[in-house]
């Protein structure tokens, strides 16, 4: 599960065994930084735009790090996760021209139907 939410925070579409590995042993920082590089591969993100982006997901990241690290349930995480990443979305709105962002947009809605399709 604590994968499952690392994924959906860190919009990792398909994972493979050693990349859990590698996203669950990383830093806020590594993370942000693997987020701003697939953005910046997947959505064409100008100089200014990767860095706002990183400033961005590095904030998160170190927002979301002591929910990732807690012994507090799966729900209570999931939750919490959630919520993070819709406030993450609305301001990623501010920085991404409406074309960039309709794609993020597909691209997190893909990633959750991989998510939901490999837990069956």
């Amino acid at each position: 599960m604590t994968f499952l939410l690392t994924i959906l925070v860190f919009m990792v579409v398909t994972v493979s065994a050693q990349d859990k590995q590698i996203t669950q042993n990383s830093t806020p920082e590594q993370r942000a930084k693997m987020q701003t590089e697939w953005m910046k591969t997947n959505l064409a993100l100008s100089q200014t735009q990767v860095d706002q982006v990183y400033n961005l997901n590095l904030q998160y990241a170190q927002k979301n790090a002591p929910i990732l690290e807690s012994t507090k349930g799966k729900l209570y995480k999931y939750k919490q996760l959630k919520a993070s990443q819709e406030e993450k979305s609305a301001a990623i709105s501010k920085i991404l021209d409406a074309e960039q962002y309709r794609k993020y947009q597909e691209l997190q809605e893909q990633m959750m139907k991989t998510i939901k399709e490999k837990r069956k």
